[in-house]
């Protein structure tokens, strides 16, 4: 039998190639499957805004991809504690407030952050990152009040003890730590000084205090008349104020606590390449200006600057008020007394 091969002309099997090669050059050449990995997240508007201003332009072409745990944020520590001895995680990044991250550092459980494995971590600012933990976002607590019933703002955490606001002061529930952090550093200039803030509290608690079940229900009290003070994030301010909420923020004379969340990524996460690149795209510019677009928080990178109405809502006042980046060694260790004290004495009472 011929070989017929010989029948062929070079031409012939150039062109045949090509014939073969163009299905896949009209289609472009097949996507590279991205890493998958774990993300340890609140969901809600969080959540979405992670998507759209993180993954879906950044991290997916970095070629990262996340599966999301949606839930709250005491049980995703807890899982990461308990797996902490087995040689595969559950999760490759968490999102924890930065209390949380540190109390988990001195735990032993995460995994160290350098600039070789999110590169972006440079340009973090001052005080916020630390060997474990990467910034997402960031927020001063201000002294919230409704400018149309109170003409004179709070000046004071003091102040929303007043009798004037009888009934009428109250805030989130569950960011009593932060109240209580604010009464501490009126009392003594520290964040961590919680016995002088316990006597605070509890003239702020008679004098009406209303407490809400989730930051969103703390919001529309400004608008119906039942709050005029109260203590907030200036972010959320930002927030209520856009959806048509009566609200202003005045920043404390002693100072403002402020409010940092970010991510960690455990020591046994399975997919960690993957938990870095993600991280890296988190911290890019455009990623941060989205979040204080849509949620009012504030740049934790000195590379994303803030311009149009959103750099105004958010801006500091001059001169620059105090801000406190709260005392985690000691912070950490005093949250299972606080808040003890807390659910016995002010919360069911």
């Amino acid at each position: 039998m011929p070989d017929t091969r010989s029948f062929l002309s070079r031409r012939a099997v150039l062109a045949g190639s090509t014939l073969l090669a163009a299905p896949a050059i009209l289609r472009g050449a097949p996507a590279r499957a991205a890493e998958q990995f774990i993300l340890g997240t609140w969901g809600g508007d969080y959540q979405r805004l992670q998507m759209e201003n993180i993954e879906l332009p950044i991290a997916r072409a970095a070629g990262v991809e996340s599966v999301p745990d949606v839930g709250d944020e005491l049980p995703r520590v807890a899982k990461i504690m308990a797996s902490r001895r087995l040689p595969r995680g559950q999760m490759d990044v968490a999102c924890v407030q930065a209390i949380q991250a540190f109390a988990m550092a001195e735990a032993g459980v995460l995994e160290e952050i350098t600039p070789a494995k999110v590169p972006n971590i440079v340009h973090c600012k001052e005080g916020l990152a630390t060997a474990t933990f990467v910034p997402h976002i960031w927020s001063p607590q201000i002294l919230s009040y409704n400018p149309e019933r109170v003409s004179a703002p709070p000046t004071s955490f003091a102040d929303l003890a007043d009798a004037k606001y009888k009934g009428k002061v109250g805030f989130p529930d569950a960011n009593y730590f932060y109240a209580m952090m604010a009464a501490s550093l009126f009392t003594s200039g520290s964040s961590a000084d919680f016995e002088k803030a316990k006597q605070v509290m509890l003239k702020v608690n008679e004098n009406g205090l209303r407490l809400y079940p989730s930051t969103d229900a703390a919001g529309p009290p400004f608008k119906t008349g039942e709050l005029d003070v109260g203590v907030m994030w200036l972010a959320r301010i930002a927030m209520w104020q856009n959806a048509g909420i009566p609200v202003a923020a005045s920043f404390p004379k002693e100072g403002c606590i402020l409010y940092v969340s970010g991510m960690v990524v455990p020591k046994n996460a399975p997919n960690k390449e993957a938990a870095f690149k993600y991280l890296n795209a988190m911290l890019e510019p455009a990623a941060q200006l989205g979040f204080a677009k849509n949620m009012g928080y504030l740049p934790t990178v000195g590379t994303a600057t803030l311009t149009g109405k959103v750099a105004e809502q958010l801006a500091l006042p001059t001169p620059s008020p105090k801000l406190v980046v709260p005392d985690f060694a000691l912070t950490s260790k005093a949250l299972p007394d606080v808040t003890d004290w807390w659910k016995k004495t002010i919360q069911h009472t």
